[in-house]
C-alpha cells in the first residue's frame, strides 16, 4: 500500500525572451482661450399715430341752415347769365384739338404680368377671358380650337386675383375642372364672385368661386338645349336687383339664343325663352320651305340697350337682330328670331364682335379676312376698314375709357393698338406676344382698372399690360371726333 506526503518545492523561474518593459509618459495640452461679450440689443421701435380723414362730428356733418326763399331767389337771378356762357362756350371752336390732359405720353406700354399653369393646361389654349366686377380678378377658360370630332378634353377655369400683394404667376387662385373645352365665360356685372361659362359640348354653367364646390347650376339637356359648342354667354340686366336670381343668355354655332333662368339653391338652369336666328326662308328638298340656320360665332351687345344685339356668323356675316319682349311660354320655347338688317359680310368668318360703349351706333368686327371694321347700323357698308397685315385677327374690343381707341389680337401672335385719333389706317402699337407667332385668341380691357389690359395666347399664357398714360386718358371731344369721323364716313 503506497503512502502520500506533502512536500514543498523551490520555485522555477522563466524569463520571458519577447516582452520589454514599456515607458509611459504623461502630458497635458490646451486650445486657445476662448474669449465671450454679452451685449443687449432692441431691435423693434413701435410709435402709434391717429389719422381721421374726415370729421365726423355732429356739428361738422350738420346742414348749413339756409333761407330757401332766398337761395331760390338768387339761382333764378343768375340762371339767365350762366346759362348764356356755357351756350357760347358749347358752341365755339376756339379749344378744338387742344387737350388739357397733362399725362406723359413717353411711358411705354408695359407687361406686369404673365399668366402660367403649366402643369395644369399643358398642351390647352387660352380661349376666353374676363374681369370680375371690381376689377381685381381675371378668369380664364381653356380649351382647344382644332376639334375633328366630339370633344374628349377637359377643360380648365382658372382665376388670379392681381390685388394680392404676391401674385403666384405660375399658381392661379381657383382651378376649375370642366368635362369639355370651355368656349366663354362672363362674370356677373353686379357680383364679383359669380361666373358664366359656355363649353364646347353645348353645357351652360354658373360657378361661385367664394363657395368651395363653386358650381353652382347647370344648363338641362333637353330637345331645345344646345347641341353644338356654346360661342358665347352675357348676363341679362334686370330691373331688381336680385342675390337670389339671375339671367342669362347663350349662343351656340347652330344658331340658337337661349335665355336661362338661375336660382340660387337649384342645380339646374330654368330655359325659360329662346330663338333660332335665321337668315330668312330657304327651299328645302320637294316643296318645303325652311329657315336657313346662322352658325353663330359671336354676339354683342351694347353696355345701355339690350334690346338689340349684333351677331357674326361663320359664313362672314353680320346681321343685327331684336330682341322681343314677350318671351315664349309654354312647350315650343324656341321660336325663329329673323335677322332685322344685313351688314356688308366679311370674307371669312367672324371671329369677334364688340358694341361701343360711347356710341349707340357702332360696333366693330375682325375676321380671318384679316379686316377690322367698324360699322355703323345706320349703313350696311363699313364706316371704317383696317388692314394690319395678312394674318388672321381673333379678337376686337374697345376701349373702355377711350372712345378712338381699340386692341385687335391677330394670328401671328402681336397685339395691336390703334388710336383713331393719330391714325385711322396704322396700329399705334404693335406688340409681339410670343416669339414663336402664336395666335392671340383673346383680349379684354379691365373696365375698372382701365390701364390693364389682358390678352391670351394659344400656348395657354395670359398677359397683363399696363397701358401708357395716352391711351387711357381720354383727351378733349373725343366722342365728338368719334361722332363726326363716323358722319363724315357715312356722307
Amino acid at each position: 500500500m503506497a503512502k502520500f506526503v506533502d512536500e514543498d518545492l523551490d520555485e522555477v523561474e522563466f524569463k520571458s525572451c519577447w516582452k520589454k518593459e514599456r515607458n509611459l509618459h504623461n502630458s497635458t495640452t490646451q486650445t486657445l482661450e476662448v474669449e465671450t461679450e454679452d451685449a443687449s440689443s432692441e431691435s423693434v421701435s413701435k410709435s402709434h399715430v391717429e389719422i381721421q380723414t374726415e370729421d365726423t362730428s355732429p356739428e361738422a356733418s350738420k346742414t348749413p341752415e339756409y333761407n330757401p326763399d332766398t337761395l331760390l331767389a338768387f339761382l333764378k337771378r343768375v340762371e339767365p347769365g350762366v346759362m348764356e356762357y356755357l351756350d357760347k362756350t358749347h358752341r365755339s371752336h376756339a379749344f378744338d384739338g387742344y387737350d388739357v390732359s397733362t399725362v406723359d405720353e413717353d411711358l411705354p406700354m408695359s407687361c406686369i404680368h404673365t399668366l402660367t399653369a403649366t402643369e395644369l393646361v399643358k398642351e390647352l389654349k387660352c380661349t376666353s377671358l374676363s374681369w370680375n366686377a371690381i376689377g381685381s380678378t381675371l378668369a380664364i377658360g381653356y380649351g382647344t380650337t382644332d376639334h375633328q370630332d366630339w370633344c374628349t378634353h377637359k377643360g380648365l377655369v382658372l382665376t388670379w386675383n392681381l390685388d394680392r400683394q404676391k401674385v403666384k404667376q405660375d399658381k392661379p387662385d381657383t382651378s376649375i375642372e370642366v368635362s369639355s373645352c370651355v368656349n366663354s365665360l362672363a362674370f356677373h356685372p353686379k357680383f364679383p364672385a359669380w361666373i358664366a361659362g359656355g363649353t364646347f359640348s353645348g353645357d351652360v354653367m354658373i360657378w361661385d368661386l367664394g363657395e368651395s364646390e363653386p358650381l353652382m347650376s347647370s344648363s338641362s339637356l333637353d330637345e331645345d338645349s344646345h347641341r353644338e359648342g356654346v360661342c358665347s354667354v352675357v348676363w341679362i340686366e334686370q330691373s331688381t336687383r336680385s342675390r337670389n336670381k339671375a339671367k342669362v343668355m347663350s349662343v351656340c354655332s347652330e344658331g340658337k339664343v337661349l335665355i336661362w333662368d338661375f336660382v340660387v339653391g337649384k342645380d339646374q338652369l330654368k330655359l325659360s325663352a329662346g330663338w333660332f336666328l335665321s337668315s330668312g326662308p330657304t327651299k328645302g328638298l320637294g316643296s318645303d320651305t325652311k329657315q336657313a340656320s346662322l352658325g353663330v360665332t359671336c354676339l354683342s351687345f351694347w353696355p345701355d340697350d339690350q334690346s338689340s344685339m349684333i351677331v357674326g356668323s361663320e359664313s362672314g356675316g353680320l346681321y343685327k337682330c331684336n330682341m322681343v319682349e314677350d318671351f315664349t311660354e309654354g312647350n315650343d320655347l324656341v321660336t325663329s328670331l329673323p335677322v332685322a338688317f344685313k351688314f356688308q359680310a366679311h370674307r371669312g368668318p367672324v371671329y369677334s364682335s364688340h358694341c361701343s360703349p360711347f356710341h349707340h351706333n357702332l360696333f366693330l368686327s375682325c375676321s380671318s379676312d384679316s379686316c377690322a371694321r367698324i360699322h355703323s347700323v345706320l349703313e350696311s357698308h363699313p364706316v371704317m376698314v383696317c388692314e394690319p397685315g395678312d394674318s388672321y385677327l381673333f379678337s376686337a374690343r374697345w376701349s373702355p375709357v377711350r372712345p378712338l381707341v381699340f386692341a385687335v389680337g391677330t394670328g401671328e401672335g402681336r397685339l395691336l393698338v390703334f388710336d383713331l385719333k393719330k391714325s385711322k389706317v396704322l396700329p399705334v402699337l404693335s406688340l409681339e406676344i410670343n416669339k414663336k407667332g402664336v395666335p392671340v385668341y383673346t383680349l379684354e380691357f379691365n373696365h375698372i382698372r382701365q390701364s390693364l389690359l389682358a390678352c391670351g395666347d394659344g400656348e395657354g399664357a395670359v398677359r397683363v399690360w399696363r397701358l401708357s398714360d395716352d391711351l387711357c386718358h381720354q383727351g378733349s371731344r373725343e366722342v365728338d371726333l368719334l361722332r363726326d369721323m363716323t358722319a363724315l364716313n357715312l356722307d
